[in-house]
């Protein structure tokens, strides 16, 4: 699993950050190097401990959509 969330806003990737963070993952908001258009903005989380534990919380949270997961 790589370890990058990818959002189609900087607002849920600031959401999703704060989430990781209480749980006691840290966590990274990045411009995605190679922006889709169709997901907006092109902001991605990079989570580079603990990713598939932050993989369920977003989950849990709703945070996570089908596209974040295919980063």
């Amino acid at each position: 699993m790589q370890p990058f969330f990818h959002f189609d806003s900087l607002t849920n990737a600031q959401s999703a950050k704060h989430l990781l963070n209480r749980h006691g993952i840290s966590a990274a908001i990045r411009r995605d190097p190679q922006p889709d258009r169709r997901r907006g903005c092109g902001f991605v989380l990079f989570v580079p401990n603990r990713t598939q534990q932050a993989q369920q919380i977003l989950e849990q949270h709703g945070l996570l959509s089908a596209n974040a997961r295919d980063a």
